[in-house]
């Protein structure tokens, strides 16, 4: 007779509250497979840690878990978190997966389980993964509304326009957090800090909200699912495009700051060199604004100003005898303007094929892209049925959000490498086209796939929707294997001594990293005692990134939609603990 979910949940759950509740290890350990994950979001620490085994599981629980004191542990019953079967598709198993709540000394806390039989041993279920992570603080919980004050919202007599005038002119001149950074994660933190109560002021240094998008190429759409990019709190319309065009996203954040009663200041930039004084664990800020200064003494910074930070630039020799134009891809935008042209992109990722794709659409005189060594490609039909399966249109963004934070990224590295052979084969047809127009393909260093190349390289890859098409027909013509030498006067010279006529140089060469973008700004004595930024350590958790940065008072918040709608709230709630002399 085959269980049911609900019966299996059940049974695991029960021994494993029973074990939690009275700290026992073995027990515990045992409630996991051989190589099952935890993950613990600041519920046993005041940081994010993963950890795979059961001897680091206890190893780790060992001196953390009495302090937590954990109790009332309880199955979800509500829609989408209940128990039920998913299919994993990278091992194509059915596992069975439920979410929980329970109580601790810091606040209500809430988890996530992925339960699988165990093959190898005795049958049994065991977990997969557990996640667990703090909801709130005790008495500081997240607001459900945009009023802080729910019972003075629309009371007869009350001027809530001057109250609300009153509380930005507060946040402004005593911000307890300040931002650098007004696009998506920024503006995500922001809305997250307004529900939990932490004066937060954003600073952005373009006229507009949205500008850093209205700035980029035309043609340019996001490569995930619409639902996949939603913002916080705030989900897009049921007739919104599934691949949100530059300008709909720069207007969408535009109006998010309006309706989510954001405190943005935009033509504001941070004076070089803020001072961070350690006894009264406050920054000494000056903000220029339209050319005036204003002083603000934040208890945080946090930097939201692009996990890749300014465009790199490589200096190319002979630049002064080229009779034609050299720029980075930042400065491309409207491929009519290179209309007879000949055009040689340097680079192969999303933004070079991006370009050469929109010039071989409009009918330049001819366009070469240059790839130095293999690309990871995968078609972006593909990559939006993963996305989907991660960010269904029929869950609720939170439940989703938090359903994939429950699978730590270590463990996806792991089933990803081994869905390798898998995925070669979905994209043998696009690979074919690709190594047709002398395109060189790869998996990732480590078979892992595209997405993890974007949690550490953030390059190296693209996401094809045509582009193997034209590649293949010889529309965008390929150079493999070379690297410019120097220009001369009508064309490029590589690095092999082969030589190709040109009009037009446009370096699709990557960007600088957040973090050293950014060191002229903070300078070399705050910069350098913060730890390496991005990317995933050890354990599968990205570095420096809503943790502490090494550096007190100092934040980095970087990644995509998901990652900042979701670990906003991570962030917050070390702030608020440091706010409310929880932590020091």
């Amino acid at each position: 007779m085959t269980l049911s979910p609900q019966a299996i949940a059940s049974s695991w759950f029960n021994a494993f509250s029973a074990a939690f509740t009275v700290g026992d290890l073995d027990a515990l350990a045992g409630l996991f497979l051989p190589d099952g994950w935890f993950r613990d979001l600041l519920v046993l620490t005041w940081d994010s840690r993963s950890l795979e085994g059961r001897e680091k599981i206890k190893a780790f629980l060992s001196p953390t878990i009495s302090g937590a004191q954990a109790t009332d542990f309880k199955v979800e019953e509500s829609s989408h978190l209940a128990p039920h079967t998913s299919f994993i598709p990278q091992i194509q198993t059915t596992d069975i997966e439920f979410g929980y709540t329970f109580k601790c000394s810091r606040g209500p806390g809430r988890g996530f389980v992925r339960l699988l039989a165990d093959r190898d041993g005795d049958g049994e279920y065991r977990a997969l993964t557990v996640m667990m992570m703090l909801s709130d603080l005790w008495g500081h919980e997240e607001s459900p509304t945009l009023h802080l004050r729910e019972d003075v919202a629309g009371v007869a007599g009350r001027n809530m326009q001057r109250e609300f005038a009153d509380w930005v002119k507060e946040v402004e001149t005593k911000p307890y957090v300040l931002i650098v950074g007004a696009a998506q994660t920024g503006l995500h933190v922001a809305a997250r800090f307004k529900q939990m109560g932490l004066p937060t002021l954003v600073i952005e240094r373009t006229p507009r909200i949205g500008d850093v998008w209205r700035k980029r190429y035309l043609s340019l759409a996001l490569h995930t699912p619409r639902k996949h990019h939603s913002l916080l709190y705030q989900p897009f319309p049921d007739n919104w495009p599934q691949y949100t065009p530059r300008d709909k996203i720069a207007d969408w954040l535009e109006q998010y700051v309006a309706v989510q009663d954001l405190v943005v200041w935009t033509s504001a930039e941070l004076e070089p060199r803020p001072k961070y004084d350690s006894e009264k664990r406050e920054w000494d800020v000056t903000i220029i604004r339209d050319g005036k200064e204003y002083k603000v003494r934040p208890a945080h910074i946090i930097m939201a100003t692009g996990t890749l930070g300014a465009p790199y630039i490589p200096d190319v020799a002979g630049k002064d005898v080229f009779d034609g134009r050299v720029l980075h891809a930042t400065l491309y935008n409207d491929p009519e303007e290179f209309t007879g042209k000949r055009v040689v992109v340097i680079g192969a990722g999303n933004t070079a094929i991006d370009i050469c794709q929109d010039l071989a659409l409009t009918g330049v005189g001819s366009v070469t892209m240059v790839q130095r060594s293999s690309t990871c490609v995968m078609s972006r039909d593909f990559m939006t049925d993963v996305m989907k399966h991660v960010f269904p249109e029929d869950v609720p963004l939170p439940i989703a959000d938090f359903r994939n934070a429950g699978m730590p990224y270590g463990l996806l590295r792991k089933l990803n490498i081994k869905a390798e052979g898998y995925m070669w084969e979905t994209q043998k047809g696009l690979h074919e086209k690709l190594r047709k127009g002398g395109i060189h393909v790869n998996m990732g260093p480590d078979g892992s796939g595209l997405f993890f190349l974007t949690l550490g390289r953030l390059g190296g890859l693209w996401q094809d929707k045509g582009g193997a098409d034209l590649i293949a027909a010889g529309k965008i013509k390929v150079k493999h294997g070379v690297e410019i030498d120097h220009l001369t006067k009508a064309g490029v010279v590589f690095t092999d001594g082969s030589e190709l006529p040109a009009d037009v140089v446009i370096l699709a060469t990557g960007y600088l990293q957040m973090k050293e973008t950014n060191r002229a700004l903070l300078g070399d004595d705050i910069v350098d005692r913060t730890g390496e930024l991005y990317g995933l350590d050890e354990e599968g958790e990205l570095k420096a990134s809503y943790r502490q940065s090494g550096h007190p008072g100092l934040w980095y918040a970087t990644g995509d939609f998901y990652q900042s709608r979701f670990m906003s709230k991570i962030l917050g709630l070390q702030l608020q603990a440091r706010q409310l002399g929880i932590v020091d």
